[in-house]
């Protein structure tokens, strides 16, 4: 069973390379898509359990898909303006 401590919730911040956050997406991909074959239950309708998990899964997805592509925008523009510095001084 799926238990929230709320009292206990903190911001993790953790420094990946990019091969590792790609690495993290998928594994939570294949996770969500895998959990449909992996408990199949015919005729009835999922759990809360069930529900949280998914849902959880998908939720943690979106959160370090939306972190890692604001990463990569961040590092673009900071280095355009590099490059533009760059000129100047040259």
């Amino acid at each position: 069973m799926i238990d929230f401590d709320i009292d206990s919730i903190r911001k993790n911040k953790i420094e990946l390379l990019d091969c590792q956050v790609d690495l993290i997406l998928k594994s939570l991909e294949m996770y969500k898509y895998m959990y449909g074959f992996i408990y199949p239950r015919s005729n009835k309708s999922l759990t809360n359990e069930e529900n949280l998990r998914i849902s959880l899964v998908t939720d943690t997805y979106e959160q370090i898909l939306n972190e890692y592509t604001n990463s990569k925008r961040m590092n673009g523009i900071i280095n355009m303006y590099e490059k533009e510095k760059n000129k100047k001084i040259a």
